[in-house]
């Protein structure tokens, strides 16, 4: 009996272990309008301006934490409404659609990205700042570029 029931256990524990799991879906939103962050503001205060949540924004535009936006960076703002907590809200002023890139982000050179290379190591080989290189390449998380990316690297800034 003992061992019919510590068989029927072990079975048990590997068809749970090896069943497959069933995630949530997540939330698709379109994008209602563009931001362009202006120094000082926050991502809360952007999402306060705009009634959507700041999780939904962050997600929304790739963004990994909350305080590496940059001024001049174009957000995309979901149709995520919320309520949010009382606080500073930022001025809301929808874009019609993204803005372009900026004049003078000619094409200096080109890189592709290889397995252990980020945003800054490429910067600093080609002594660009960063922030110009992923704002020439429509880059809005700093930490994430992909292995075979190819980076359009503007001229000196």
């Amino acid at each position: 009996m003992f061992k019919k029931l510590s068989i029927l256990i072990v079975v048990g524990v590997l068809f749970l272990s090896v069943s497959p799991l069933a995630y949530a879906k997540p939330a698709e939103w379109t994008t209602m309008g563009w931001h362009v962050v202006k120094t000082g503001e926050t991502l809360y205060c952007i999402a306060r301006a705009y009634g959507v949540s700041p999780w939904s924004l962050a997600a929304h535009n790739g963004i990994v934490s909350p305080n590496l936006i940059y001024p001049g960076q174009v957000l995309a703002v979901p149709n995520a409404y919320a309520s949010t907590p009382a606080g500073p809200t930022c001025v809301a002023q929808f874009s019609p659609s993204p803005v372009p890139s900026p004049p003078g982000c000619g094409c200096a050179t080109s890189h592709t990205v290889v397995a252990g290379e980020n945003l800054y190591r490429i910067s600093l080989y080609y002594g660009v700042s960063m922030w110009r290189v992923a704002e020439c390449n429509g880059i809005t998380n700093l930490n994430y570029v992909r292995v075979g990316q190819v980076l359009r690297i503007p001229g000196g800034s």
